[in-house]
């Protein structure tokens, strides 16, 4: 895997390049402009569906670059261009996603009145589908064995950066009245009360009916069979405490080690199982 460093931060050169991340800074952000930020591998495409669903049920189809998978700002298509250059024409909503940390976002989205949402998970399980992801993607160097990439992501040593320097450095955002925080766990365990969240948050409340029918059209099982089945890398089993089956006892206790150190005192904490 060919890399970049931007301030600190590796980045898949492949498909993140410095000029992307220098034309994101500058990036006109719309009052009505959703943006979705993830790390890697904590739901970014899920929470996309749910998002397009909610648009949906007011007759609002989104740019379809990347066709069902979010549109991250930072990427390159090959053939088309930047993301970040395709979605200056786009009509409104848009609705972007990005994996950046803080750091990188385009300046001016935190003074607008556009909606961020970032989504987090666990980072047992995050690290699991990290794995078996790198395991898929060419872009990405695949690692040599479940242990030596568990050494690799406790060091920090991940695309797009730390998990807990990404994660941290939004939650410092939590008292932002234009950002909404949800996690993977809330979603699996009770999706119709994230989806009412969610949806009030962006300003677009639904009726029941209107909830269960995005639910029924996200939920994850029955999504994964449908548009996750077309491309096989974004989806997987979409499950809390995966992390069971691939964790020895020691790096468990590596992860809580780390966990405690980075989150005490931050009234930032996960579910695991």
């Amino acid at each position: 895997m060919s890399t970049i460093k931007e301030r600190g931060i590796t980045f898949p050169a492949d498909v993140v390049t410095r000029s992307n991340l220098e034309l994101m800074k500058t990036f006109d952000i719309r009052d009505d402009d959703i943006m979705l930020v993830t790390y890697p591998k904590t739901g970014t495409w899920w929470i996309h569906q749910v998002v397009k669903q909610i648009l949906a049920s007011e007759g609002i189809q989104d740019e379809k670059y990347l066709g069902d998978f979010p549109n991250l700002l930072e990427f390159t298509i090959p053939g088309k261009g930047p993301i970040v250059e395709l979605f200056k024409t786009a009509p409104s909503p848009r609705v972007l996603a990005t994996h950046v940390p803080v750091e990188f976002l385009p300046s001016g989205l935190l003074g607008s009145k556009a909606k961020t949402v970032v989504l987090m998970r666990n980072p047992k399980d995050t690290a699991v589908s990290t794995f078996k992801f790198w395991q898929k993607v060419p872009e990405v160097k695949t690692p040599e064995s479940w242990d030596s990439f568990v050494e690799q992501y406790l060091a920090g040593d991940c695309p797009w950066g730390p998990f807990y320097d990404h994660v941290l450095g939004f939650w410092k955002l939590k008292d932002h009245h234009n950002i909404l925080f949800l996690k993977y766990e809330d979603m699996k365990k009770d999706l119709p009360a994230e989806v009412r969240k969610l949806s009030s948050f962006l300003g677009r409340p639904l009726s029941e009916e209107a909830v269960q029918a995005v639910v029924g059209a996200t939920q994850f099982d029955s999504m994964n069979k449908t548009v996750g089945q077309k491309n096989g890398l974004w989806t997987r089993k979409g499950i809390i405490g995966d992390w069971k089956n691939h964790f020895s006892d020691e790096q468990s206790r590596a992860f809580d080690d780390q966990y405690r150190d980075r989150l005490s005192n931050t009234g930032l904490e996960f579910e695991f199982e």
